[in-house]
């Protein structure tokens, strides 16, 4: 099958791309007690020297506030100190020949926990989260246990959202100091800025509450923040779930409100997710394709780039950039357990793909147990910094000996 259609470039704002394929964003508790590690550096190398136009980096959180709140170790991006780990990861990225965005949190809301930090989870109101059995995603349901029901949140105050969006700008302003190629804002799969989108969660009667409207004003106040900070040449683009998949929760009807306003508001595409930690199983889903019709329904509305997951399968890829159905796939699981499936799609050898099964045991189980990320079908998964072909050496070297040849 010729796959002409999902290796042409393409322009997310003023940032050009080399094909249609990007990395998703995924927690892998890598980091060294916040920074960058030199696993993740060989994480993200492998990922790169695979083929992937973008790699977008893994839920970095946007300041000390929201750090307190999130009871994983990722990564953080809120002080200088924390700079220089991210230069090199980009120089690492860009090495190989990718692009590099990052995706920001401003906060993990009521997904949070007081576990290690004692402080309580903050929310846009008073509320928790239940998981329900039939919410929870293959082989995860005996270590997510602890986590199935959620701590009552504390209402944020609308002084915290004031210094919170700020935080979040100055955070934008360090990525694109450190090289970053453009901003993801995380407003999907539960976390803060979804929780404000949702009916369920948001139950606030000042100017953040209420109303559909309101409920935006957040996530529309931050991206016009953000935007101001980092100015026109960064490329912007916000990530959220088509839907909440709970009862009372917002809908597809309403994600497709707030993507036509984050167009209007110029942010550069957008990054469709799925579900919220009340309906796990929507965002780690055990089946495939399960946006696509969606993503389609979202092409129809807006200009913009719109980036779809969960297509595995380099065919169906092919044919929903080709249709216009979506601009971009972006590759979770399968990325870790085959770094190569871009290089082999696009030498014809689509059939040697170390196919992801969906199993999450290496992965999410893991990362529900405070371990760190491996595949069960990839051997060197967790262990990419011992290979020396993952480093910015190993890539001048491989781009000097393509200028001899050629």
């Amino acid at each position: 099958m010729n796959f002409r259609r999902l290796f042409e470039p393409i322009r997310i704002g003023k940032t050009a791309i080399r094909n249609r394929i990007a990395m998703a964003p995924m927690v892998t508790q890598y980091p060294d007690r916040g920074f960058v590690s030199e696993q993740q550096l060989a994480y993200y190398a492998a990922r790169a020297r695979g083929g992937v136009g973008l790699i977008i980096v893994e839920h970095v959180l946007a300041s000390k506030w929201a750090e307190d709140n999130c009871p994983l170790p990722v990564l953080r991006l809120y002080d200088p100190i924390h700079m220089a780990g991210f230069a090199d990861l980009v120089e690492t990225i860009h090495a190989f020949g990718s692009k590099a965005f990052v995706q920001l949190n401003v906060g993990v809301g009521i997904q949070g926990s007081s576990a290690g930090s004692g402080v309580q989870p903050v929310g846009p109101s008073a509320v928790r989260y239940e998981t329900p059995p039939e919410m929870v995603p293959r082989n995860c349901m005996q270590v997510l246990g602890p986590f199935m029901v959620g701590e009552t949140a504390r209402e944020m105050s609308i002084e915290e959202i004031e210094r919170e969006q700020e935080n979040f700008a100055r955070a934008a302003m360090m990525a694109r100091a450190v090289g970053f190629d453009g901003i993801e804002i995380h407003a999907a799969h539960g976390f803060l800025l979804d929780e404000f989108l949702s009916p369920r969660y948001n139950r606030r009667t000042d100017r953040y509450g209420g109303t559909h409207e309101n409920r935006m004003r957040f996530l529309l106040e931050l991206v016009r923040k953000t935007k101001a900070a980092v100015g026109d040449d960064m490329a912007v683009g916000v990530r959220a779930s088509a839907a909440e998949h709970i009862p009372g929760g917002s809908t597809y009807e309403d994600t497709k409100v707030v993507v036509k306003r984050l167009e209007e508001e110029g942010i550069d595409y957008f990054h469709l997710g799925d579900g919220c930690f009340g309906a796990l199983k929507y965002i780690i889903p055990d089946e495939a394709n399960t946006m696509l019709e969606e993503a389609a329904g979202l092409k129809k509305l807006v200009a913009m780039p719109v980036m779809t997951p969960t297509i595995h399968d380099p065919r169906l890829a092919e044919k929903a950039v080709g249709e216009g159905m979506t601009d971009m796939i972006s590759l979770g699981r399968q990325l870790i357990a085959d770094p190569e499936w871009a290089n082999k799609v696009e030498s014809g050898m689509p059939a040697t793909i170390t196919k992801c099964t969906r199993c999450n045991i290496g992965c999410y189980a893991r990362i529900f147990q405070g371990l760190r990320i491996k595949c069960v079908r990839n051997p060197e998964s967790g262990l990419e910094r011992y290979n020396p072909l993952y480093t910015q050496w190993a890539a001048r070297k491989r781009a000097n000996e393509r200028r001899a040849d050629a």
